[in-house]
């Protein structure tokens, strides 16, 4: 067989019945055999077997019962046979031309170019709670979008360049568990460009306690891995903790609203701040107490969130 064009790359869980949409819109790829699929199966050893779809070239890896997420998403780059690796979240559905699109706006990108962008719908029924909750986590790159220079980079659900990321070895397993520090990692050498057609639709958390505390959660890992990454010290992070509940809020609520005009997704926003702004708010309390708390702390509340926690599909 001929070296795939694109690997596209996926962490799965115990709950195999979400993992299926994914799998069925994969089969539907329009890039066909140019494409293979590279599965981390972190399931406990007595989950039941994957149902893979006819027509899917795929390689799975298991690690049963990890809650290391960067290692198992850096064991299928390193598993990976193309040289651009596409990272899809479990509760994601691309469209039937997403692969294309991402492979051809490489293609069409400079060589320099490390990221592509997805645009993303919503994945949830088209009701207040799901629309607010989606402008809240992926507003700022919903579809539509203009090609070039993203609004913003997102973690789990982004395409790079393999070589980019083999190129930092050991230190892969750490900076893939938040790609924002993989991203400050690389530096200059981070470039990103949008793919406005290369649709994904996302899925949400059905239950607001779920979403308040895994923001909670994710806010505080990131705190946790901010001091390992970055070194701040006692006074820098007591300052933290004491500007992000008043500062962060506000900065994302002015990035969403900055990406918004001319996209018609303005109102939708608007009449979802109730919720946006709760769910930025318990991220910033996250981050707050994870900068007063240092140490390490685990990702398995992250994980659980995005491999467990109920969400619903359209």
């Amino acid at each position: 067989m001929e070296q795939p064009l694109i690997s596209v790359l996926a962490v799965f869980g115990a709950e195999r019945s979400r993992n299926i949409p994914l799998l069925n819109a994969l089969a539907r790829q329009t890039i066909g055999g140019r494409m293979e699929l590279v599965l981390v199966d972190v399931a406990p050893a007595n989950a039941p077997s994957l149902d893979l779809p006819d027509g899917i070239d795929c390689r799975i890896i298991r690690r049963p019962g990890s809650w290391d997420w960067g290692a198992a998403r850096a064991a299928a780059v390193r598993a990976a046979g193309a040289p651009l690796v596409a990272f899809l979240e479990d509760h994601t559905v691309p469209s039937d031309r997403w692969a294309e699109e991402v492979l051809e706006q490489f293609e069409r990108s400079d060589p320099d170019t490390t990221a592509i962008c997805y645009a993303f719908t919503n994945g949830s029924p088209d009701t207040w709670f799901y629309r607010s909750v989606f402008m809240a986590e992926y507003g700022a790159l919903a579809h539509p979008m203009d090609e070039g220079s993203p609004p913003s980079a997102t973690a789990n659900n982004i395409a790079y360049r393999r070589s980019a990321l083999l190129e930092l070895g050991e230190k892969l397993d750490d900076l893939l568990e938040l790609d924002f520090f993989l991203q400050n990692h690389l530096g200059d050498r981070f470039k990103a460009v949008s793919a406005p057609r290369a649709i994904l639709a996302h899925q949400t958390n059905s239950r607001l306690r779920d979403l308040v505390t895994g923001h909670f959660g994710y806010a505080r890992l990131f705190a946790s891995r901010r001091i390992r990454h970055e070194g701040w010290s006692m006074p820098k992070r007591l300052l933290g903790a004491v500007s992000v509940p008043i500062l962060v809020p506000a900065i994302r609520l002015g990035r969403l609203f900055g990406a918004l005009p001319g996209r018609g997704l303005a109102w939708d926003v608007v009449f979802g701040l109730p919720v946006i702004a709760l769910l930025y708010l318990a991220g910033a309390a996250g981050e707050s107490a994870g900068l007063l708390e240092g140490g390490e702390h685990s990702a398995r509340d992250v994980v659980w969130l995005e491999l467990e926690a109920p969400r619903e599909l359209k």
